[in-house]
């Protein structure tokens, strides 16, 4: 799977870069056809309770794609958050005879 990684406000660190690669790699588990992965990491600090991480994921899937967005007070926690979105919408992705809407299966 080939995961790009955008960064705003946030330096990327090898270790950053690491952790991400090993987690949104781990989502390869569970499906196998992804196209592309973008993930962006994004800091705010307009928040008056200071300082809040977002990272969101899109997965480009034959057929549809995936995106969950979380936002945390550390970075490494918002990318965990988002683990678990992203595998309900696999799973729900998977499962037979579910389309999205406007397609419909083909014989």
């Amino acid at each position: 799977m080939k995961i790009t990684i955008y960064h705003k406000k946030i330096e990327l660190t090898d270790k950053l870069y690491d952790y991400v690669q090993e987690k949104i790699g781990s989502l390869e588990q569970y499906i196998d056809n992804v196209i592309e992965c973008f993930v962006e990491l994004d800091e705010d600090t307009s928040m008056k309770s200071g300082k809040k991480f977002r990272c969101e994921v899109q997965m480009k899937v034959p057929r549809s794609s995936l995106r969950a967005e979380e936002i945390a007070y550390d970075i490494f926690e918002a990318v965990d958050l988002v683990i678990p979105k992203l595998t309900k919408q696999i799973e729900k992705y998977k499962r037979p005879g579910d389309f999205p809407r406007g397609i419909k299966e083909q014989m």
